[in-house]
């Protein structure tokens, strides 16, 4: 990463901070309770894993890679890795904001697929877009699994995340779609989701877009941090297991999760979050953004 870019980010970030903090009004974007809990793979494990296991306390998340119907199904299927990385947290919060938004399981995207890069920040090269069009077809093809304690039960919601995709396609034929005008969430997935719809300030999302981990946090401190009811201490091995690996270096690891924490701080000014000995230290603290200031009355489940 050159100074130039890190530069870019730094005045992002700050710009998205200082707007939040003087409470300039902003869009909301939306993400599943359970999934700011339990975290997609941060780097692309290789096409040829096809199963990856998450667990965090009491949620657990499964991910089996699929297949995607080959344009214009001249040659049938053809095996997917699994999603992983920013581009796909960003595709995953954008659909479930869209389905939100709409109080529909059916979301209507947009046309264009420049709009839809730009709408989150994301240059519009051509590598940028053969990278989230390449997440598109990973997360369509996903089959999840996400279990969690509730009292003595277990409760595991099983199947693919969206029921349907309409895509485009060019006229090349190993080209992938360009777009889909039109996806529907499997309907368990749609009704859990409205339940269970944690708001985020779309300016700090796309504030630290370029990070998979600083996403991660900003979404479970959102979820988190209005729960508290005492101080909490999170210790760097939960820390670790939930935001990394096991077999990562301990240090290599909190100075990876410090660089992250900063910068959702920076977009989450009103977090009580400290770094103390031994992990974090949480107070309770206001959602990032108030759903009932966009006219939008959502139960905050954990």
């Amino acid at each position: 990463m050159d100074d130039l870019e890190l530069t870019h980010r730094e005045a992002r970030i700050s710009t998205a901070g200082a707007e939040i903090a003087n409470e300039v009004w902003g869009d909301m974007a939306f993400s599943h309770s359970l999934l700011c809990q339990v975290n997609l793979p941060y780097r692309n494990p290789g096409d040829h894993v096809r199963e990856y296991t998450r667990t965090t306390g009491k949620v657990s998340l499964h991910l089996q890679a699929g297949a995607v119907l080959t344009p214009g199904g001249l040659r049938g299927w053809r095996r997917v890795g699994l999603p992983y990385g920013a581009r796909a947290r960003l595709l995953l919060l954008h659909l479930c904001s869209l389905a939100v938004k709409q109080k529909s399981p059916v979301v209507e995207t947009e046309a264009s697929f420049t709009a839809f890069c730009r709408k989150l920040g994301i240059a519009t090269n051509g590598r940028n877009q053969k990278t989230v069009r390449d997440q598109i077809n990973r997360m369509s093809a996903v089959s999840m699994r996400l279990g969690w304690a509730e009292g003595h039960q277990m409760m595991v919601f099983q199947g693919m995340i969206f029921e349907g995709i309409t895509a485009v396609f060019t006229d090349h034929p190993d080209q992938l779609p360009i777009w889909s005008s039109e996806v529907r969430f499997s309907p368990r997935f749609y009704q859990s989701l409205s339940q269970h719809a944690v708001p985020l300030d779309l300016r700090a999302v796309r504030a630290i877009r370029h990070s998979a981990r600083a996403l991660d946090t900003y979404c479970w401190l959102a979820s988190r941090l209005w729960r508290v009811k005492k101080p909490t201490r999170i210790r760097w091995t939960s820390l670790q297991y939930q935001f990394g690996s096991p077999s990562q270096d301990r240090r290599s690891f909190k100075n990876a999760f410090r660089r992250a924490l900063a910068q959702v701080l920076a977009v989450y000014p009103t977090a009580q979050v400290e770094t103390v000995r031994g992990g974090l230290m949480l107070r309770n603290s206001p959602p990032p953004i108030d759903p009932k200031d966009g006219g939008l009355q959502l139960m905050l489940d954990g």
